[in-house]
């Protein structure tokens, strides 16, 4: 495994499987003309992270439904279950969407309206409820409409196996707290129901977003907890003193508060101990999401009520499965609620994904070692290096004594490492060979312009740019993913680069 020698050209998969959930965006202009919906550049797009463009095969499989069942006058979109379905169908509208219930799944036919469709592909992107690439490989041949592919059975030992494992590095009690779910938002959004529907009871609807976090989470927020005004943000998630003097004057009205651990893009761990007393003081459900350094590296389950995380990163380190989970502290004040809410909400992981990932868990202790290690060298480099002005990871600052109260042990710090540049983002961008793409976690190295891919629509207009900024974000910022390869390797390709 060693760093590229050259520029991966655009549209090839990371890494070169079939299943991939990453992409090569080797130019900045390559970002731009994805995010402004370039025709000819999106149908060069056979594989990219599933949730935003869906894979090949699911797109295939879709077609073919559409014909089978006369859905030419719609949008055809097959999602993993009848629940998930219902659920679009409420968000988007009765009228504008048909339900074709079936045994392991269910399609959708929308109406061919723009607005409707976009609202349609939003709910699909933020809930990650469509089904998987390898479920829609396996129609696709039993249908007899993929030669030399074989359809496999449920290994119950592999889910056994996965769970089990989860259950050891979460923390958990039993297996019976922990729920595979389909991807990682699709945990979010099962807790994130759950919890809605408990603390309605009690009149409680706002949500408290602590930090800047992952696009998708705080869409979830934006889109399905009602109007604006039921979302709160607090924007420094290590300042809990604004977060309490919110909670001392509305926590009777607060459903919940979710925090990433640390943060994404600026790998941020707030006060732990605090903000769990917070949270308790004031009757509010506490959801956190440790995937930015993975719960290999990180132990949270002890200071929250339920814990969300992708297993697409670190656990399925080759990058190429897409899956989530929800764990519940079994002596959070929810935990009976929340047992019966997740249950009903959860979407489950498709078999041949589950094997995919059960396979890669001999390795990921091996990978997470070798990545922190990795992490540590790099960052020193960065810290070092006078072509970057900041270099935000987990022990970054006064950071680093609160990541140490939740590190498993010490050297742990996870792949993630954002740094702000002294040249010209594109100059950089372009000229470094480190792989380019999306997502984060793999043995691979990688590297995005987060901001472009994440958030767009605010990187492209000057008062958007102005909004990050008074957050304390670089609209031009670079997030690294740090792989196993040779350390000199990765080290030499920034060198270059910068």
């Amino acid at each position: 495994m060693e760093i590229p020698t050259r520029q991966i050209p655009f549209a090839t998969p990371i890494p070169a499987k079939p299943h991939a959930i990453s992409v090569s965006f080797p130019s900045l202009r390559d970002v731009i003309l994805y995010e402004e919906r370039d025709p000819d550049t999106h149908a060069q797009l056979k594989i990219a992270y599933p949730r935003f463009v869906a894979h090949h095969r699911v797109l295939e499989w879709e077609a073919h439904i559409q014909a089978k069942f006369s859905l030419e006058d719609r949008n055809v979109h097959c999602l993993c279950s009848t629940h998930a379905a219902k659920d679009l169908q409420r968000y988007v509208g009765f009228r504008h969407v048909k339900v074709i219930a079936d045994e392991a799944y269910a399609i959708v036919g929308i109406e061919k309206d723009e607005a409707v469709e976009l609202k349609a592909r939003k709910f699909l992107q933020h809930t990650g409820c469509r089904i998987s690439s390898r479920q829609a490989e396996d129609l696709l041949a039993a249908a007899g409409l993929l030669e030399e592919h074989e359809v496999t059975e449920p290994d119950p030992d592999a889910y056994e196996n996965l769970q089990d494992t989860l259950t050891e590095k979460i923390g958990a009690r039993t297996n019976e707290d922990v729920f595979l779910t389909n991807s990682g938002m699709s945990a979010v959004y099962a807790a994130f129901r759950s919890i809605q529907g408990i603390q309605a009871k009690e009149d409680r609807s706002y949500w408290i977003q602590l930090g800047w976090m992952y696009v998708d989470t705080y869409e979830i927020l934006n889109k399905f907890a009602g109007d604006d005004e039921k979302k709160i943000f607090v924007q420094d998630p290590t300042d809990l003193d604004v977060l309490e003097g919110i909670l001392e004057e509305r926590g009777h009205e607060v459903a919940g508060i979710i925090s990433e651990m640390p943060t994404n893009p600026l790998v941020q761990t707030p006060d732990v101990e605090r903000l769990l007393h917070l949270a308790r003081k004031h009757g509010v459900a506490l959801v956190v999401d440790p995937t930015v350094s993975s719960v290999l590296n990180v132990d949270v389950l002890p200071f929250t009520d339920v814990l969300v995380t992708s297993l697409t990163k670190y656990i399925s380190h080759e990058g190429d499965a897409m899956m989530g989970t929800v764990a519940l502290q079994s002596n959070s004040p929810f935990y009976d609620a929340l047992k019966d809410g997740i249950a009903q909400h959860v979407e489950p992981p498709y078999h041949r994904d589950v094997r995919c990932v059960a396979t890669q868990i001999p390795r990921m202790e091996t990978v997470a070692e070798q990545v922190n290690a990795n992490t540590l060298k790099l960052a020193a480099f960065f810290e070092n290096h006078p072509g970057v002005r900041h270099t935000h990871w987990a022990y970054s600052g006064g950071n680093g004594e609160r990541y140490r109260r939740i590190e498993k042990g010490a050297g742990s710090p996870g792949s993630m490492i954002t740094i702000d540049l002294m040249k010209p983002l594109e100059e950089f961008y372009d000229k470094c060979r480190i792989s380019k793409g999306p997502s984060f976690g793999m043995d691979l190295t990688l590297m995005s312009p987060f901001m472009y891919m994440a958030h767009y629509d605010l990187v492209s207009e000057k008062s958007g740019q102005e909004d990050l900024k008074s957050y304390g974000i670089n609209p031009d910022l670079i997030r690294i993913s740090v792989g196993c390869e040779p350390i000199e390797q990765i080290i030499a390709a920034f060198e270059e680069a910068l």
